[in-house]
């Protein structure tokens, strides 16, 4: 096998190749981290944008929803640089392209992957998102029963009918009144993943 190549472009590559991989690992993580739910604790985080373009907000006041992303999103940016120091290192150290090569191979091919995963990640995890939002936001206004407590500012949780089912979700009181089990709430608004409700 042959030694590797400790060029400084070969470096660059690898360079670029670590920083795409863990940027992928940390959009992943904060984009998971939208909300936290601990007993008597309830953090939103549901407004956080992370670097790029790219956001889901499904927080606002009124209950509306917004789902959009930009061609300068995350995972374009992290396919995009992780692409580029792997099609580099492979053009060099398995190819054993020259410089120039390697350096045009990786530009035209990471651009290519960069669009391929932001049409992937559109289509697979924001288009379905959009129309999760449409339907929560007919939510609003609809009638909902307690299964479990609400007391002060702590979450519970409210069982709804939608579509012909029936669903649970977590919820907080809208003014911090304590809502008993078995109560009729109606729901006002969603913060992140928390429905906000009011007794009727």
């Amino acid at each position: 096998m042959p030694a590797f190549d400790l060029s400084s472009l070969n470096c660059l590559y690898f360079f670029l190749l670590m920083v795409g991989v863990f940027y992928a690992l940390f959009v992943l993580v904060a984009g998971g981290l939208h909300s936290i739910h601990l007993p008597g604790f309830d953090l939103d985080l549901s407004g956080l944008h992370l670097p790029g373009d790219a956001h889901v907000d499904i927080s606002h006041a009124v209950g509306g929803h917004e789902v959009s992303i930009l061609s300068l999103s995350p995972i374009s940016i992290a396919a995009f640089i992780t692409s580029f120091g792997g099609i580099g290192l492979i053009a060099t150290q398995g190819f054993r392209a020259d410089g120039g090569a390697s350096l045009i191979g990786a530009v035209i091919g990471s651009i290519a992957i960069a669009i391929v995963s932001h049409v992937f990640f559109f289509y697979i995890f924001i288009a379905p998102q959009a129309s999760s939002a449409v339907q929560a936001r007919t939510l609003i206004g609809a009638t909902a029963e307690v299964t479990v407590a609400m007391i002060g500012a702590s979450v519970g949780e409210i069982a709804y009918i939608a579509m012909g089912e029936r669903h649970t979700n977590t919820a907080r009181s809208a003014d911090g009144t304590d809502i008993a089990r078995g109560a009729e709430v109606t729901i006002e608004r969603i913060a992140g993943t928390v429905m906000i409700v009011k007794a009727k």
